[in-house]
């Protein structure tokens, strides 16, 4: 047991949207504990594509204080479209205009790094929160003595010091998951890869991009996805799936060894021929400045806490980026994990269990896949091409819309989370 005299020291390892979300939640609910927010890179890092807010995530941001703020960054997206290798629309699907029944482009679309920047500006100001950037962990220890404080090492300038709590936020490759959990980086089991790979990156806006997101499938399992956002630009999501993993070696090898040249050269080979906007994203792919590149998985785990140290976001529970609720689940948890600490802060291992109890119904549920994805949306074949534009252009029409909404309700990556029990935190501080 930490001492009750004293504030609690927090170290959070990664500042995108859990680890600035969880320190203003614990600043607000503990206000005499101390932060330290790690990011590894240099500076704060604001780029990325679209990400949603649905469900519980939307009243918690309203709480913050943020949710005009957040409403003003939209990406202005209308809605979806699915095209044609003629380019032709051959099914749309609106936007819902509707909070609680919401369709496949929420309220609430915001580019990553906006919503980002929006939590990050936020708590940069308060009191007892430090960011330090260019840093990371090096290593994590725990003594099993009665306080159950953790000892951290850093690996650039930061001196060794000594935690009542450290939280990993650091993404679905989590470094935090692999030092506390003993896991390496090529046999991490928490990973469950989806048989998806991706290129994001922005490119500039043209005549044929429009209000809409435009999805364009083609054979072998290859996709276009082409967003607007508030800049002017466009958002691309250049997409290999298949379930026979074999296929991305090549790909897995470029990664491994961080040549960007080697993953551009296997997207130009596997998008050759693919038609649409596939030339224009291929080459703009080369020249962009924020290309990232990105593996489909899930992260499941039977615990997301040793000890003193917890997991949290999709360090924890990635529900994958096809899901549309990884940034929720990200605000979700963080105000979670804050307000179990604040109620048990006087024994923090009991505390991450409690936070763990609290979420993990919520998460089950957000991890459930539309059965078949991603490979389902991405057929191989010709024929599984036509089915599929067939099949969204009969549930785009007026009757199935209708009928979308109600079901919308009940799917995950929709905001159907209406029975989770959201529970409530008041401000409980006891330490001075």
């Amino acid at each position: 047991m930490a001492s009750e005299t004293q504030p609690l020291n927090i170290l959070i390892s990664g500042s995108g949207i859990a680890g600035p979300c969880l320190a203003f939640w614990l600043h607000k609910l503990i206000p005499t504990c101390r932060i330290t927010i790690l990011e590894r890179s240099p500076t704060p890092r604001h780029g990325g594509q679209a990400v949603d807010l649905r469900s519980f995530s939307v009243p918690i941001v309203s709480q913050m204080g943020l949710l005009d703020l957040v409403r003003s960054k939209t990406t202005t997206e209308e809605g979806v479209q699915f095209v044609y290798l003629d380019g032709i629309t051959r099914a749309t699907f609106p936007a819902s205009g509707n909070i609680e029944a919401q369709s496949a482009t929420s309220e609430f679309e915001v580019l990553r790094g906006d919503l980002a920047k929006i939590l990050m500006d936020a708590t940069q100001a308060l009191d007892r929160i430090t960011y330090v950037f260019d840093e990371m962990v090096e290593s994590i220890t725990q003594t099993g003595a009665l306080d159950n404080r953790v000892d951290v090492t850093f690996a650039n300038r930061l001196p060794p010091a000594t935690y009542d709590l450290v939280v990993g936020a650091d993404g679905m490759m989590s470094r935090t998951r692999r030092l506390t959990f003993g896991l390496g980086h090529e046999d991490d089991e928490s990973v469950r890869r989806l048989g998806q790979y991706a290129a994001l990156f922005t490119m500039p806006r043209t005549e044929s991009d429009t209000k809409f997101a435009q999805w364009y499938n083609t054979t072998r399992g290859r996709l276009l996805l082409l967003r607007p956002d508030s800049y002017g630009t466009t958002r691309a999501y250049v997409s290999v799936t298949d379930p026979d993993l074999s296929r991305f070696d090549v790909i897995n090898d470029a990664i491994n060894r961080g040549d960007r040249k080697a993953q551009e050269d296997w997207f130009e080979r596997e998008f050759e021929g693919a038609g649409w906007e596939s030339e224009r994203c291929i080459r703009e792919m080369k020249k962009a400045e924020d290309y990232y590149l990105q593996q489909v998985a899930q992260v499941k785990m039977e615990k997301w806490s040793h000890g003193s140290v917890a997991l949290l976001g999709d360090a924890a529970y990635c529900p994958s980026p096809i899901s549309g609720v990884g940034a929720g689940s990200a605000i979700i948890g963080a105000y979670v994990l804050a307000g179990e600490i604040s109620r048990g802060q006087n024994d923090i291992p009991k505390a991450l269990e409690q936070y763990e109890k609290v979420l993990r119904p919520y998460v089950e549920k957000a991890q459930r896949l539309i059965p078949g994805a991603p490979q389902i949306a991405n057929p191989q074949t010709e024929w599984g091409v036509w089915t599929f534009n067939k099949l969204t252009g009969v549930a785009s029409s007026a009757i199935m819309k209708r009928f979308g909404g109600l079901v919308g309700r009940f799917l995950p990556a929709f905001g159907g989370t209406a029975d989770f029990p959201f529970p409530e935190y008041e401000v409980t501080a006891t330490r001075t």
